[in-house]
């Protein structure tokens, strides 16, 4: 029996700019179930406009928190991202997966984002 690939328009979800946390989220709780039960997911941003780091980092970022890299892979498309797009998916990809397995590199993130939320980052 052949598996059947749900479809999740970016666009009907959050509309041209899929750029912030909040756009993030409402792709995040579509997109997280699917995946958490083993369906094959695409992800099409035929569409939209604008894709941005902070909403890539909450639609797909949070994914590997409870979701193998290898489920991610195996279950999960994106289509329709212009080169430039699908390059910041992958290093969101990248970093989510760094930060989500090694401990070090959490600890370090976590601290630099607390110390710029109090106004207390200085390079």
């Amino acid at each position: 029996m052949a598996m059947t690939m749900r479809v999740l328009k970016v666009f009907d979800l959050v509309g041209e700019f899929a750029i912030d946390d909040l756009a993030g989220e409402k792709v995040f709780a579509m997109l997280h179930p699917e995946l958490l039960a083993g369906h094959s997911v695409e992800l099409d941003f035929e569409g939209v406009r604008v894709v941005a780091p902070p909403f890539l980092s909450v639609a797909l970022g949070k994914l590997f928190q409870d979701i193998s890299a290898t489920n991610i892979d195996r279950f999960f498309t994106a289509t329709n991202l212009s080169q430039l797009d699908r390059t910041g998916l992958e290093l969101v990809v990248e970093s989510s997966k760094r930060y989500f397995t090694d401990p070090v590199y959490r600890a370090a993130v976590d601290t630099a984002n607390a110390k710029v939320a109090a106004g207390e980052y200085d390079r």
